[in-house]
């Protein structure tokens, strides 16, 4: 990114120009939090992510590098059925040292069914799986399944005994969900009894979140 040098004839009025549009801008953060884009829009900006361009010039040039991402495109593309096969070959491109990103990205975000469907398949028969949780996640934000991904979070939440791994499980449920502005820490106080171990969990999470909320606020 190329510098910028102020000019010769920068004056007093430059300054509060600047100093009037920084004010608009936190305030614009601090009360359209969610859509903060558009107010600013409305003060002469124009938002332009350029990562998300790269993004997508690399999703539409993907294509498969071998056999098993072939096989799996046969699948999104609905000429090959579910089956365990075709999960395991999943997985093992997903867990690969160098997945290919881009063509999966490009799945993902057109919302394909099959693709949701070998997911909900394997949580069925794996619930507590993080990588498929994540991606049901994943999924949510381009197809609009909350409910589902609330349910599955759930699940998971009940059947995890390992409590470091449980203790992880409630924070990605809770950052999964909190853009809806779903209450995953409150729906699971709801879900455990106090004096529980998981509850205990759940409690102290709660007041970490709600700290750092706090503190936020009193930043503006």
């Amino acid at each position: 990114m190329a510098k910028h040098h102020k000019s010769k004839d920068h004056s007093l009025n430059d300054d509060l120009d600047d100093k009037t549009i920084q004010d608009q801008v936190n305030q614009f953060f601090k009360r359209h939090p969610k859509d903060y884009f558009s107010k600013l829009e409305e003060i002469g900006f124009v938002y332009r992510d350029d990562e998300n361009d790269q993004e997508e010039q690399e999703e539409v040039a993907a294509k498969p590098l071998n056999e098993n991402q072939e096989y799996l495109v046969s699948f999104f593309d609905g000429e090959i059925p579910l089956s365990n096969e075709t999960f395991e070959i999943f997985l093992e491109e997903r867990r690969c040292s160098n997945p290919n990103f881009p063509l999966f990205r490009r799945y993902f975000k057109s919302g394909n069914k099959n693709l949701l469907f070998m997911i909900l398949y394997g949580l069925h028969h794996f619930p507590v799986s993080a990588e498929l949780l994540s991606d049901s996640a994943y999924s949510h934000e381009y197809k609009g399944i909350l409910q589902i991904v609330i349910n599955h979070y759930m699940t998971a939440c009940e059947n995890q005994e390992n409590l470091e791994t449980f203790s992880n499980l409630v924070m990605e449920f809770y950052y999964a969900t909190a853009p809806d502005e779903y209450q995953a820490l409150y729906a699971l106080k709801e879900k455990f009894p106090i004096g529980t171990d998981k509850r205990k969990i759940i409690d102290f999470l709660n007041e970490i979140e709600d700290a750092g909320v706090n503190e936020e606020d009193n930043e503006f």
